[in-house]
């Protein structure tokens, strides 16, 4: 599938994504929520079969030609997030494992199509769901979220995706959902979500990714924003999206992981975007996709983290689609990933 192409001036195309399809054309039921890419190319999605709660991937080499999903294991877990080290382990979290309860489970591959049946990590009781995961250049993997028992920031480690440290408290005492995380090229580790009760925008920090800071809210803000996709570029400038009270689409930046902008909307935009994922490539673009009131695929993109264009429709579409990941590889072409509200066909969508 061709990218629509519009040039001005000079022959310079401006960014876009293709319309939304199916990944293979495939109709079958499918939350897809996540996805990466290894140096080699891959793209891999995960996420979870809607009628029997089984963890599914998909993979493709090019962004465009997928396999259609399939299942990993016979147990109930719904995964929800996967990173892959520079060794080519992929590593996916999420909840599950017991029958409807939400445990933090993780399941691994070497290659994007052979996994491990999902488990129980460190056969945990504690209540868990795990939106977000990144990777280290020394190869250790930070899973964050919620213990949903006492609402409280929880994140878990490991570097062979088989031997886990945690569920563990985040500080302590502020009750807060961590939706997203990523790592900046000296380490240091940055989470962003939501106040409990508040729904301020929070973040916390880890130099190690194993002793974190209590979550705070940016800049001491008192607006409502839900954060839930964070990237970092190669200067070292954090960039966290999500929507605020009106669903409108917001963006805060840290050049430090703690010293953050008060969240502000995307171009002043009034258009109803829920922005769910964030990445910059090696140009220093920033692009952040989501959906809008219609269940549309939208995205919106930034050279500098503070100034985006208005969210805008992939393609032009009017195709449903949710775009809940987004994974960026070596040539900078993003991949984006979801599924089609309602029916839950599994959708991907490439922007370069």
């Amino acid at each position: 599938m061709a990218i629509q192409q519009i040039f001005m001036g000079y022959g310079k195309k401006v960014f876009n994504f293709t319309t939304p399809a199916l990944m293979n054309g495939s109709t079958g039921s499918y939350y897809i929520s996540g996805v990466t890419v290894n140096s080699s190319g891959l793209f891999v999605a995960v996420g979870y079969q809607n009628s029997n709660n089984r963890a599914v991937y998909a993979t493709s080499t090019d962004g465009s030609t997928w396999t259609t999903p399939a299942t990993i294991g016979t147990v109930y877990a719904h995964i929800q997030r996967v990173a892959v080290n520079s060794s080519g382990l992929f590593v996916a979290v999420g909840a599950g494992t017991a029958s409807s309860n939400d445990f933090p489970t993780c399941t691994t591959s070497t290659d994007g199509s052979s996994w491990t049946t999902p488990i129980r990590i460190n056969a945990s009781s504690i209540p868990v769901s795990l939106p977000g995961i990144a990777v280290n250049s020394s190869g250790l993997f930070v899973a964050v979220g919620q213990n949903q028992g006492t609402a409280l920031g929880i994140y878990l480690t490991t570097s062979d995706g088989a031997t886990w440290t945690g569920p563990t408290t985040m500080g302590s005492g502020f009750a807060a959902g961590m939706t997203g995380v990523t790592v900046n090229a000296s380490g240091l580790f940055v989470a962003v979500g939501y106040g409990n009760s508040s729904l301020y925008p929070v973040y916390a920090t880890s130099t190690n990714g194993t002793t974190w800071s209590t979550p705070a809210v940016m800049n001491g803000s008192t607006t409502v924003a839900r954060m839930f996709g964070v990237a970092v570029n190669s200067s070292g400038l954090f960039v966290a999206v999500g929507y605020n009270t009106l669903n409108y689409p917001v963006y805060a930046t840290s050049t430090n992981g703690s010293t953050w902008t008060t969240p502000a909307v995307m171009n002043g935009s009034t258009t109803v975007a829920y922005m769910q994922s964030i990445k910059v490539n090696s140009s220093g673009l920033f692009v952040a996709v989501g959906y809008d009131t219609s269940d549309r695929a939208v995205y919106a993109t930034s050279t500098d983290g503070s100034t985006w264009t208005t969210p805008a429709l992939m393609n032009n579409s009017t195709t449903g689609a949710r775009m809940f990941s987004l994974a960026v590889n070596s040539s900078n072409l993003f991949a984006a990933v979801g599924y089609v509200y309602g029916s839950f066909n599994p959708v991907y969508a490439v922007g370069q």
